[in-house]
């Protein structure tokens, strides 16, 4: 395959000897982790709780309940989406005369002045126990069962100074034993008024398209939001659903306008291989560059009612990709001449309704991704080295549909439907199961158990949790319909944040 974006969520080699070494661990240590993480869970369960967010440094920012924010993390409430799209800065300290150099410093050394604590904006982020069962043994031929800790993130949340607020997180994954730079997104945030109208205006820097989205219909916060990293997954994907996460930087700007119509634009740039390989990145692993600058876009439309909220918006981006391996004739990412690209458009649409009550909340979203893919580079006879020619256009399609249901913020249910599908290419697919088709498509089920958004353990109010089951079931994989459900995977986890 030329496009090593196809393959993004391919089945890693490393991961897989990895899933092939746990799974080889003794069965009565896999009991033991399970054991370990369910005491854990009913230990801290019959302690009393306080207040508590998504994020912990949040909590210690604005004195918000998990809730409050959220439906059931990640699922933004109206009220979450204000504050990040007010930069993250809601209930900060760290700005104006009467921080703790102001008072010692400004003439007030006299008065009675209680002064905010100061926040330190720093949370930390573990799966401390998963188990993957996979219907069939990918790994090994006598194992399809593998228990691991997945993430262990440290994340710089909530207001920076004044109007500049982040979400920044490094991660280490122990699956891929890999350590570097993961979803970011730092705002600087303004509100006011023009003609009457309130507005919030601001800039955001990111390195991850769609990571700065407030919906959960667009990619990188699309259900399911919280996956194996064994289990197999299909190979085509858009250039969009996470092509370049944590691998180029972003800045633009966005405005909020009457708390309804959101617009946005974001220009992205490719990290050089240094830069990739000092935030952790590899930057021979295959993963497509594009020259110049890619332009991204958005716009939505919400409308709020009494308990109900509706959104409707577009979103895309078009880069000029550059090919990368598949045919030792074609020059590598590191080599590849800047002016030889294919362009690639993207094209989405989405939609989100939530309803939200006072113990029981409901949401429901959906979004249609376009690709068209001209292969000027691709299918240029003197760059395949007399390969046969690839279609000179190919276009790609992805489908996201899912429903939640939450009750009284504790509870979550939710179910899902997707599928990829697009023009069958001989040379572009060789290397998938049916060696011409990206098409693959199935369903998604969800349930989780969140002890902590109405607050935390008293030993630590700001503890946050989620504890879950999916299973994931295929109808075709890869262009391939028999024996397709073999990839259906049960995935358990557990997740948490202090």
């Amino acid at each position: 395959m030329r496009f090593a974006h196809l393959l993004l969520l391919r089945l890693d080699r490393v991961t897989i000897d990895r899933a092939a070494e746990l799974g080889r661990d003794p069965s009565f240590s896999r009991i033991l982790l399970g054991i370990i993480a369910l005491f854990s869970i009913a230990a801290s369960l019959l302690i009393s709780t306080s207040p508590a967010p998504a994020l912990p440094s949040y909590a210690r920012q604005t004195g918000q309940p998990c809730a409050t924010c959220h439906t059931a993390f990640p699922e933004l409430t109206p009220y979450g989406r204000q504050f990040k799209l007010g930069g993250y800065t809601a209930g900060g300290t760290r700005c104006g005369d009467l921080g703790l150099t102001g008072y010692l410093n400004g003439g007030l050394k006299d008065q009675q002045v209680a002064l905010p604590e100061p926040q330190i904006p720093l949370s930390v982020m573990v799966e401390p126990y998963t188990f993957t069962h996979v219907k069939s043994k990918i790994a090994q031929p006598d194992n399809n069962n593998y228990s691991t800790v997945q993430q262990t993130s440290v994340f710089v949340g909530g207001q920076l100074y004044c109007d500049v607020g982040a979400f920044a997180q490094i991660t280490y994954d122990r699956p891929g034993v890999a350590f570097g730079w993961d979803l970011t997104d730092i705002r600087y945030a303004k509100t006011g008024t023009v003609a009457g109208t309130n507005i919030t205006y601001g800039i955001t820097a990111n390195n991850a398209p769609t990571v700065q989205d407030v919906w959960n219909s667009t990619p990188i916060w699309s259900f399911p939001y919280i996956s194996s990293e064994i289990a197999p997954s299909p190979a085509a994907s858009t250039m969009i659903q996470g092509t370049w996460a944590g691998r180029v930087g972003g800045v633009g700007g966005y405005v909020w306008i009457n708390n309804m119509v959101y617009a946005e634009f974001t220009a992205y740039r490719a990290l050089d291989p240094r830069t990739l390989t000092t935030l952790g990145a590899d930057p021979t692993d295959g993963t497509p560059r594009f020259a110049d600058a890619a332009p991204y876009w958005r716009i939505a439309v919400e409308k709020t009612w009494d308990k109900h909220s509706l959104e409707v918006g577009t979103f895309g981006m078009f880069a000029k990709m550059q090919p990368t391996g598949g045919n030792p004739a074609i020059p590598s990412a590191l080599t590849y001449p800047s002016k030889i690209y294919d362009p690639f458009t993207d094209v989405g649409v989405d939609m989100q309704y939530q309803y939200i009550g006072t113990t029981h909340a409901f949401t429901v979203r959906a979004s249609y991704i376009w690709e068209h893919q001209k292969l000027k580079a691709e299918s240029n006879p003197a760059l395949n080295g007399g390969a046969p020619v690839a279609n000179p256009t190919d276009d790609l399609y992805a489908f996201n549909a899912s429903a939640s249901y939450i009750y009284d913020h504790t509870i979550s249910i939710t179910g899902g439907y997707f599928a990829t599908w697009g023009t069958s290419d001989a040379l572009l697919y060789s290397s998938l199961a049916s060696g011409s088709s990206p098409n693959s498509n199935g369903w998604v089920a969800d349930i989780a158990f969140l002890p902590f958004s109405h607050g935390g353990p008293d030993l630590w109010p700001w503890f946050n949790g989620r504890i879950g089951v999916t299973y994931t079931h295929y109808d075709e994989f890869d262009g391939v319909k028999p024996k397709a459900s073999r990839n259906d995977t049960a995935f358990f986890y557990t997740w948490f944040a202090f």
